[in-house]
């Protein structure tokens, strides 16, 4: 019987053709040459998981007519109106980008299915335009976990509607936030963010470039209608007097995530810029970096709002390597949510600098604490330093350099164990939960070839030069189980079982993706 290690977190867990290399440099982006100590600091995956159980325990009814659905509150058991059921959805389509479980995915299914069945398909009888596109999102992203093509059609479908409605030359563009207000009313930061974020995904999901210049003429005129480029400021809208409105984390994170979904699109920087600008302004207003706890909009000025800038910061850090800048102050925030959360549910109102109420709370005003753990990488697993033999779930073969290769660029694959060095590796922590990875047969690192971000890039051999494509962090998908996630890119190592060679993909979940570490 195979000897396993016991650690911390229980771990239960020859001769090759030719030898493969892969003959590209590393590239040479400034990007990559950051401190890796303040990378990820604690966030343990616990907590982000009892956070998500317990908003679930609280406010997801799954009996009755109906079900499952979202409450109101937890002494309120009615079924919250459609957009906020909409948006407490994509909470839990977070989880799921998390950890992307069968549970958590036939969750999302199943609110989006009654959602439909109960607010219909067609919309247009809200006349808040940022009502409806909060049911495309959810929609959309339902879509992209799911691959049912009703959720995908409902957000298309709801998009067009409410750009044909709501855009006119009033003001000189933009989306009016109710179309009962027109044409005295605001055209706001709130009712064309949101409008750009839907159709990018639906953009994504379908191709069609139509989608994608709409959400580039909106854009244009949130722009300098409701944002102050110079400053950072972001504004709630445009009315008759012009400019006006606070400076409030949910438009905030609005704009980020808006700006980093046409940057991934198109690479302008302008949006690049703009992201980091807005981001930046908001967080030196509550505290700067090191020391800043997002506090607003609770409960006087509304429930939610941190959630948006929680999302709009990772999916920024996620695409664009910048958790090096951005992923303390989210881990921060999260650590602040768990110190201050009702240890009943385990979640904490929108202020997390504040101990949370005993009393009545809603969904929408707790939402924000769940989000930031999702959306945070996740920290607190820990392995000893070791040497290791490294097994994959999928068809119990062992990492291995290609054909006991040992040069730079030796393509890494899978092959049964034989004890040779090229299938033993040297685990070492490098701190605050990063590791990185050492053949023992060839002194090189495990590296993604060229610090590329995308999916489908090679896993290497590499000269250790202590860059984020070539140290990871852990999750643990299964119980013995671990999957290696490279800091660089935020994603995950994979079998790839078409060629058994390996490279870096989103995590999805898959056996492919998940690893024993074993005595050798």
């Amino acid at each position: 019987m195979q000897l396993t290690l016991a650690i911390s977190i229980l771990l239960t867990a020859c001769k090759k053709q030719n030898s493969d290399v892969i003959n590209i440099p590393q590239k040479a982006d400034v990007k990559n040459k950051i401190s890796l100590a303040a990378m990820l600091p604690t966030n343990p995956i616990s907590n982000a998981d009892a956070a998500y159980d317990g908003f679930l325990k609280a406010y997801l009814i799954t009996s009755g007519a109906g079900a499952p659905y979202f409450c109101q509150s937890l002494t309120n058991r009615e079924r919250a109106f459609f957009w906020q059921q909409c948006y407490l959805i994509t909470t839990v389509e977070d989880a799921y980008d998390r950890n992307p479980t069968t549970a958590r995915k036939q969750l999302v299914s199943d609110l989006l299915t009654k959602m439909l069945a109960q607010d219909l398909t067609d919309w247009s009888w809200d006349s808040w335009n940022d009502d409806v596109q909060w049911g495309m999102i959810a929609c959309i992203r339902g879509y992209l976990i799911t691959g049912n093509t009703a959720f995908r059609d409902a957000a298309k479908n709801n998009f067009d509607m409410c750009y044909n409605r709501g855009w006119d030359n009033t003001y000189g563009g933009g989306i009016w936030e109710d179309q009962n207000q027109v044409p005295n009313g605001g055209k706001c930061g709130l009712s064309n963010w949101p409008q750009i974020i839907a159709g990018s995904m639906i953009y994504q999901a379908t191709g069609d470039i139509n989608y994608l210049n709409k959400c580039k003429t909106i854009y244009a005129w949130a722009r300098t209608h409701c944002f102050d480029t110079n400053s950072g400021r972001v504004y709630e809208g445009w009315y008759p007097s012009g400019i006006g409105g606070d400076d409030n984390s949910y438009n905030t994170g609005l704009l980020v995530n808006a700006a980093a979904s046409l940057y991934k699109l198109t690479n302008d920087v302008t949006y690049y810029n703009d992201a980091i600008k807005a981001a930046d302004h908001y967080i030196g207003r509550i505290g700067g970096l090191a020391t800043g706890i997002m506090n607003e909009d609770h409960p006087a000025n509304g429930y939610f709002g941190s959630d948006q800038v929680a999302r709009g910061l990772a999916k920024l850090s996620k695409e664009n390597n910048l958790w090096s800048k951005y992923g303390a102050f989210l881990a921060n925030n999260c650590n602040a949510a768990w110190n201050h959360r009702r240890t009943d549910y385990n979640f904490t109102w929108n202020n997390f600098s504040s101990n949370t109420t005993t009393g009545d709370v809603f969904a929408m005003e707790v939402q924000s604490s769940v989000t930031v753990q999702m959306v945070t990488p996740e920290q607190g697993l820990s392995i000893p330093n070791g040497t290791y033999k490294l097994v994959n779930r999928q068809n119990g073969n062992v990492l291995d350099a290609k054909a006991n290769g040992t040069a730079n660029g030796t393509v890494l694959d899978t092959w049964a164990y034989n004890g040779g060095n090229n299938q033993r590796w040297t685990l070492t922590s490098i701190g605050n939960g990063l590791y990185k990875l050492i053949g023992v047969g060839s002194g090189r690192s495990l590296n993604i070839s060229g610090a590329s971000t995308d999916n489908g890039a090679a896993a290497v051999l590499w000269d250790f030069q202590n860059t984020p494509n070539e140290v990871f962090y852990l999750s643990s998908p299964a119980d013995g189980y671990f999957s290696l996630i490279f800091a660089h890119s935020n994603r995950a190592l994979d079998l790839n079982t078409g060629n058994n060679t390996l490279d870096q993909w989103e995590l999805n979940g898959g056996n492919n993706q998940q690893w024993q570490f074993q005595t050798p």
